[in-house]
């Protein structure tokens, strides 16, 4: 690892600040000073909806500094983070982005986030998303729309739009997000950073706002693991580096659960078959994308690793993961919204008033999204990792439409590539890559079967070190 005075302290990551902070290289106070100069600095991006006082941030500092005169040695001392605004942290606002829950607070962390602060992370505030998370944008009705740090014209991504901005401006360096169908790895993608969608499973579920009774809104309640969005929704992370994304998982997972990853990058990935796919049978794919997917094989390719192409990989999981999720009756937002609906955005009104699917064909929808997850499995037994882009092109403007290639691209259909997978339940890591002729990041995801995370780690580091990973944007 490079040392961090070597680097300008705006190009660190969670990881060289750990290091610098536990060296004494710069103080808690310090590093405080300089994220609250940050978020000054580029608070007309809107990515953070609630910032901790200068008091609680100074309280915080001293408690922390106090564990690294004890040369405490947690994997995360000192690292400043920010948690998306549908996950509880105590005494904190949580509206998920809705008018109907405006001043709304948190009593109580949720598991990931007890997990960060026992590990020593310094929590600046919450960010951005769209209305209860439903989005691939960032916008809503009580706090407005996100900016990308690429360009004012340009979209976020969502729903997690505000973490990966955070990140990507360096106000915070490491973010807490949500991914469902994307809403980790798509804004990741849209800002240039990467992401963690873990295992379902892997970390706790528990602290998710889920609008269905006061737990929900103060943060107890889990997700309810019989429905598609309780069993695919997770928590993940948005990073700088592989480093970052693996100490994270590292401090937040479920003790009972497989923990290979915490060996670090040595596997030797030349025993392992690696498969990609520009995705075309997923959905529309512009010319940059496929360049994208052939050249980062041959890269692969020509350092030793075995790659192979397949085609038609996870075929029809998209659309299993869609009709799946036109069953869902969202009824928890129906209550909490129960003679409020006027002052619902008008997308998710939208979402609310369309009529409830038949339940006579549910049983088939749940038979096919089953055996498209255990195509999606198999897939994984030949290719224990496999490559697949993010989406088929790179972020929008804020009308949230994609242009592939002439192709007009809109609303979930942008993110085809992430819903496939998050059917199949597996981990993936999203990172950059390369970037397209007009200069806007691409990535990939490297995903593996289920906690193998270890695999996952290992695949995108190698490609962080033959591609560069994440690169500081300029003039920022």
């Amino acid at each position: 690892m490079t040392k961090s005075h070597d680097l300008p302290i705006e190009h660190w990551d969670a990881t060289t600040m750990n290091q610098a902070i536990r060296t004494k290289e710069i103080s808690v106070s310090e590093m405080v000073e300089d994220r609250i100069e940050r978020i000054s600095r580029f608070e007309d991006l809107n990515a953070l909806v609630h910032c901790a006082s200068r008091e609680s941030l100074a309280q915080e500092s001293e408690l922390i500094q106090a564990r690294v005169n004890l040369n405490d040695d947690s994997a995360l001392l000192g690292v400043p983070i920010t948690v998306k605004d549908v996950i509880a942290v105590a005494g904190m606002p949580l509206t998920a982005g809705s008018r109907i829950l405006k001043g709304n607070k948190s009593k109580i962390d949720a598991q990931v986030v007890r997990r960060l602060r026992e590990a020593g992370v310094l929590i600046l505030g919450k960010t951005n998303c769209p209305e209860f998370a439903f989005g691939i944008g960032t916008t809503n009705d009580l706090f407005g729309s996100t900016i990308n740090p690429l360009g004012q014209h340009l979209s976020p991504g969502g729903s997690s739009g505000g973490e990966a901005v955070s990140v990507a401006t360096g106000m915070s360096l490491l973010g807490v997000g949500t991914d469902f169908g994307g809403s980790i790895r798509w804004p990741a993608q849209c800002t240039g950073v990467l992401g963690l969608r873990p295992t379902p499973g892997r970390l706790s579920s528990m602290g998710q706002l889920v609008g269905m009774d006061k737990e929900g809104l103060d943060g107890l309640a889990q997700l309810d693991v019989n429905s598609l969005q309780g069993s695919l929704q997770v928590p993940g992370f948005i990073a700088r580096s592989v480093a970052d994304l693996q100490r994270a998982l590292s401090v937040c997972e479920e003790d009972t659960l497989p923990n290979d990853h915490l060996n670090g990058y040595e596997f030797e990935l030349s025993s392992v078959a690696i498969g990609w796919s520009e995705g075309a049978n997923i959905g529309p794919i512009g010319t940059d994308v496929r360049a994208m997917m052939g050249d980062l094989a041959r890269v692969l390719s020509q350092d030793g690793l075995n790659t192979k192409y397949v085609g038609d990989a996870f075929q029809g999981a998209r659309e299993a993961f869609d009709e799946l999720r036109s069953y869902d009756e969202m009824s928890a937002i129906r209550s909490l919204a129960h003679e409020r609906l006027d002052e619902l955005s008008r997308n998710t009104r939208e979402l609310l008033r369309t009529q409830p699917r038949s339940r006579e064909k549910f049983e088939r929808v749940k038979a096919e999204a089953a055996k498209r997850r255990s195509m999606g499995l198999e897939q994984l037994n030949s290719t224990p990792l496999f490559l697949l882009p993010v989406a088929g092109c790179a972020a929008t403007s804020h009308d949230e439409v994609g242009d592939i290639d002439g192709k007009k691209v809109t609303g979930f259909a942008l993110m085809a590539h992430c819903r496939a997978i998050s059917l199949i339940g597996v981990p993936v890591v999203s990172i950059p890559v390369t970037t397209t002729t007009t200069g806007l990041p691409l990535s990939v995801q490297v995903i593996a079967p289920p906690f193998s995370e270890h695999l996952a780690f290992a695949l995108a580091r190698r490609i962080e070190v033959l591609t560069g990973g994440w690169q500081p944007i300029k003039n920022l």
